[in-house]
């Protein structure tokens, strides 16, 4: 039977280690850098709870909402500012944007952010002015908006929607 010397123990044990650690999740990273991608939460504060860090970048469309990548967020119009309609395979192609939201630092976001909780694991996902948020998985860099009007369903999360004119009444 062949033994191994202790250097070389050391060496196996290090590699595994650095390939351990290749496969982790740098927090630290993660509020530094922007998050998205399929259903995701930035890092998550001392309580535990997953934080969803909003950003802002100004589009052909507008200013919209992003993810802490840069990634336009989008809205879907059969959600409710309470439930989300888009499960399943809907949730592969518009990934959630989980967590509790907050205004990156120097964003200003002037609507209302709040959760709502996620029928298809109980996941909170942030809104933003009433509307749940998602990435689209067509958007492979940052700042596109390549979602907007998908099914004329999913619209780009706009950081001041254009006032809806109210109804007028019939004469």
């Amino acid at each position: 039977m062949k033994t191994r010397t202790l250097p070389a123990q050391c060496i196996g044990l290090g590699a595994a280690l650095v390939l351990l650690s290749a496969c982790g999740n740098d927090t630290a990273a993660q509020d530094a850098q922007p998050t998205s991608s399929a259903p995701h939460a930035s890092a998550a504060p001392a309580d535990g709870a997953p934080v969803a860090r909003l950003g802002a970048t100004t589009t052909a469309l507008g200013t919209v909402v992003t993810d802490a990548a840069g990634y336009t967020l989008y809205w879907f119009t059969p959600d409710t500012p309470t439930s989300s309609a888009c499960v399943g395979q809907c949730a592969t192609t518009w990934p959630p944007t989980l967590g509790a939201p907050k205004a990156a630092d120097g964003t200003n976001l002037p609507g209302a952010l709040s959760t709502l909780t996620r029928p298809d694991g109980g996941a909170q996902q942030a809104v933003y002015d009433g509307h749940p948020l998602y990435r689209f998985a067509k958007d492979d860099a940052p700042g596109q908006t390549n979602g907007e009007g998908v099914k004329g369903q999913w619209h780009v999360a706009l950081v001041t929607p254009a006032p809806v004119a109210p109804p007028t009444a019939g004469r």
